[in-house]
């Protein structure tokens, strides 16, 4: 291709630059088509053609140099839904993650991006963004990383496609100031005693794995008789909905060792499963066979049994015919959602004095730089000697509940 070197000229205040430029087409061909791009303003510095001729050199050096692939003209909304989502999210992320980029694509980003190109897109466009949809919204600093990591995710791939050469442009982006959000949650001791108190089976030995464990909620819906053996549950698959897929990491296959108590559950509970406490079936599992929805667990039983009243042990939602008014049990937690179990383990186990590492090879963490991310078959003896201090400490609690009760009604 012929070097070309523009028509510089002046209009107003401004310098401009007419160029040709090889664009690709929605239908795939790439069409050679004229460009227009203001190059500077007019003033003292930029008086006549000369003082603009590095801005031409340095605008036409890719063009020129062939460094320029035509489908970096792709208009960022094409690439989005014909490449990155179907060729790169779908085929290669969990399908949790799937949802929730799509959930930031179609509300957050792409009526944003109007005909905007992949190499036209700047860093200062970037920043803009993620500035307006701070104003826009009462969003938090955590989503706004989750929309600067996607759209990180968008130029990143276009890199490896060969689309798109040089720097990152959300590398630089900041994340705006925004509210502090409200502190995540996490089960004290003495809450999850007083939960299991009210709650019948089997939602007491599922709600006993939840924090005895730190398992993840997929993890727990996941589990499988053949993941037991009396001192520890294999960690081996997660489901979310409907999907069966392998734990969120490497390292979140660490088996995971359980206390005196949830084994004790455990074993009653396969005893009134009967003939489903098959290998291959789920431990917790609902009528048809399938693993337990835990929401509809949380939301039908868990919540109506914490929300009863003080007077006649009613829940709220049964207490329309009662002779008087409701009153709150107050005594009772109240439901804060699966993940507050997990985070509640590391506190407590934390309060007790296990040491960090410990705490985070119980919860099957990994590193924040991944160099633990393997696969680990076998549970140290910190692990469990980190775990016996919970079980000496839950079952001291609930002898302390016993007595406390024993004397009650004697008085």
């Amino acid at each position: 291709m012929r070097e070309q070197k523009g028509y510089v000229f002046r209009k107003g205040r401004s310098w401009f630059l007419r160029y040709y430029d090889n664009v690709m087409q929605s239908d795939g061909t790439i069409k050679r088509e004229q460009k227009c791009e203001r190059l500077a303003d007019y003033d003292d510095e930029h008086r006549s053609k000369a003082s603009v001729k590095q801005l031409v050199q340095d605008k036409l050096a890719p063009l020129n140099g062939g460094l320029l692939n035509p489908q970096s003209t792709m208009p960022i909304v094409e690439f989005v839904e014909r490449l990155y989502l179907p060729e790169y999210v779908e085929k290669q992320l969990r399908q949790v993650t799937r949802k929730s980029y799509r959930a930031i694509w179609e509300g957050r980003l792409k009526g944003r991006m109007g005909k905007m190109t992949l190499r036209a897109f700047r860093t200062v466009h970037g920043e803009q963004m993620l500035d307006e949809i701070a104003r826009q919204s009462n969003l938090g600093r955590h989503s706004l990383k989750h929309i600067k990591s996607f759209l990180s995710g968008v130029f990143k791939q276009a890199r490896r496609l060969g689309i798109l050469d040089g720097t990152n442009p959300m590398m630089d982006t900041s994340i705006p100031r925004t509210p502090e959000p409200e502190d995540t949650y996490a089960y004290s001791l003495p809450e999850v005693i007083k939960m299991l108190s009210v709650l019948s089976e089997p939602t007491r030995t599922i709600v006993l794995t939840a924090a005895l464990t730190g398992l993840r909620k997929g993890e727990i819906r996941g589990l499988c008789w053949a993941d037991f053996d009396g001192k520890e549950l294999s960690v081996r698959r997660s489901v979310w909905n409907s999907v069966v897929s392998e734990p969120k990491t490497n390292r979140s296959k660490a088996p995971v060792p359980i206390v005196k108590q949830l084994a004790e559950a455990l074993d009653a509970h396969k005893l009134r499963a009967g003939i489903l406490a098959q290998p291959s079936l789920p431990i917790f599992q609902a009528g048809n066979g399938q693993p337990l929805n835990l929401d509809n667990l949380a939301r039908r039983t868990i919540t109506p049994a914490l929300t009863r009243c003080v007077i006649c042990k009613q829940p709220k939602s049964e207490h329309t015919k009662a002779n008087h008014a409701f009153q709150l049990d107050t005594s009772l937690p109240s439901w804060h959602g699966w993940h507050a179990f997990r985070r509640g383990l590391a506190t407590n186990l934390h309060a007790l004095g296990v040491g960090d590492k410990t705490i985070q090879a119980v919860l099957r963490h990994s590193t924040l730089a991944l160099t633990m991310n393997v696969y680990v078959k076998s549970v140290s003896e910190s692990q469990i000697n980190a775990m016996d201090v919970l079980s000496a400490r839950l079952e001291k609690e609930t002898c302390n509940d016993h007595a406390t009760a024993q004397n009650r009604l004697v008085n």
